[in-house]
């Protein structure tokens, strides 16, 4: 829904195990045909051939993700036959590491069209706006190796989170009284879009929300897109309906702000105004 350029590269440089090795990883992998695992972050992403297709549907197509390297990420290959059958890859031009076990299919301004995440059987999933599910099935990879290498990978990383961190006593959580009003949407925290969200406590939304309304002056594709109409408490968490239906998940901050679970694909927060 809701990585600029800049971040995508820093976090290569910062997160990217044994670089070197890792690349020429993946040089070997896109010539021989098979695709060789590299280890980015927390994740395990790989360059070479994947099978595309909707989840309990029919149609299937083949994507070549490249090793050679773009502007903002790495070339995507695919037959013409895959863009008739899938139209949202009309506008995918490259795939990038997403960070935190994700890979991303983007456009041409390295905007996400597709945001995946690690899924069942080695595949890897993904929610389009319209709320359709895609599933990445890796093609010839050893997928137990795949798995265990990003199993061990989030361990350590979780492990060293827990280690480095002392527990944090968590905000109290707000009434519905006191989250109504207007919300800056910030990326990475800190990075004003110079949009803005209004939360009703009255007037009702969909699927048993209240009602909220994105600012008309919005620029940010992401959330236009997204287009938010309804929120709620449920569980300690802030959810955010989509006009199209399907939801996004935030958790409270000690500063006050709402933060999206970072499994759900690009950073995105809300502070209230």
């Amino acid at each position: 829904m809701f990585h600029s350029s800049t971040r995508r590269l820093a976090l290569r440089r910062i997160g990217l195990r044994g670089a070197v090795l890792g690349l020429a990883g993946l040089a070997a992998g896109f010539g021989s045909g098979s695709a060789q695992a590299t280890e980015i972050g927390t994740a395990t992403q790989s360059a070479g051939p994947w099978d595309l297709k909707l989840d309990n549907g029919s149609r299937q197509c083949r994507v070549n993700l490249r090793s050679d390297a773009k502007a903002s990420g790495y070339a995507v290959a695919m037959p013409v036959g895959c863009r008739r059958a899938f139209p949202i890859l009309n506008a995918v031009a490259i795939w990038a590491d997403g960070g935190e076990g994700q890979l991303l299919l983007e456009n041409g301004a390295g905007e996400p069209v597709l945001t995946f995440g690690p899924g069942e059987g080695g595949a890897l999933t993904g929610t389009s706006p319209e709320g359709e599910i895609y599933r990445l099935q890796p093609v010839g990879h050893n997928q137990a190796t795949v798995l265990n290498v990003a199993a061990k990978a989030d361990a350590t990383v979780q492990a060293g989170a827990k280690a480095a961190k002392p527990a944090v006593p968590k905000a109290a959580l707000p009434s519905l009284a006191e989250m109504a009003g207007r919300y800056a949407v910030l990326r990475e925290k800190t990075k004003d879009t110079g949009c803005m969200v209004t939360f009703d406590d009255k007037a009702h939304g969909p699927k048993g929300s209240l009602k909220a309304h994105l600012a008309p002056a919005c620029r940010d594709q992401g959330i236009i897109i997204f287009d938010p109409v309804g929120w709620q408490l449920q569980g300690g968490r802030l959810v955010l309906t989509a006009r199209k239906g399907h939801t996004t998940k935030l958790d409270l901050q000690q500063d006050g702000s709402w933060m999206k679970d970072a499994t759900e694909g690009k950073s995105l927060s809300l502070k209230k105004m």
